[in-house]
């Protein structure tokens, strides 16, 4: 009788569950039709696209909408992805571009019409109407803000993106990135004291 050889029933460890695996995993998992896999994607970034989304065009129902068409996009080109960068800069990079045709789309059609911006709801206490004017203000100057500022400080302060990943995602160098953010948060100091006395 010889002796079994132990490395022979070695049983590999279980597949991680879908929760537990890196976004790049997922995304390449949906690639090859595991729409499980996607739907993890969505679950993990869905809130923070559609904030993003939102806090970038002053809309929620469009940031809505841009959080959906990019995700469907997404899901279209699945088999497309490469995980040479993170997919959150993959994701980003495509929201980005998304919000800011909707906003020249926007700004071009304000300008055919002459519109001008509108107001924030208002709340009983006194607490909570204080808190939703500085809110509303913060908002009104992020508004403000030219495109490029705006999506660095969206990017870093909204999103809790590093430096590095906000320049790999708006194709800037990272000491751009620096600037547009101090610049940004600059401004809407500014604005927001300006518009507080």
């Amino acid at each position: 009788m010889s002796k079994r050889d132990p490395q022979l029933f070695v049983i590999p460890p279980p597949a991680a569950r879908a929760e537990e695996r890196p976004d790049a995993e997922l995304m390449l998992l949906a690639s090859a039709g595991a729409t499980e896999a996607f739907e993890v994607l969505v679950r993990r970034h869905l809130a923070g696209v559609q904030r993003f989304a939102t806090r970038y065009l002053g809309d929620p129902t469009a940031g809505a909408e841009v959080a959906q068409e990019a995700l469907l996009k997404v899901w279209h080109t699945r088999r497309e992805f490469r995980p040479v960068r993170p997919f959150s800069v993959y994701l980003f990079t495509l929201v980005r571009n998304l919000c800011r045709n909707r906003y020249r789309d926007s700004q071009r059609q304000r300008q055919r019409l002459g519109l001008e911006g509108g107001g924030a709801a208002a709340h009983s206490p006194l607490e909570a109407l204080l808190e939703a004017e500085r809110y509303r203000r913060m908002m009104a100057a992020l508004q403000e803000l030219p495109p490029k500022l705006k999506e660095a400080v969206l990017l870093r302060f909204d999103q809790g993106l590093g430096y590095p990943e906000i320049a790999r995602i708006l194709g800037a160098p990272m000491s751009t990135v620096r600037s547009r953010v101090f610049l940004g948060i600059r401004q809407l100091r500014a604005r927001t004291q300006e518009d507080g006395e």
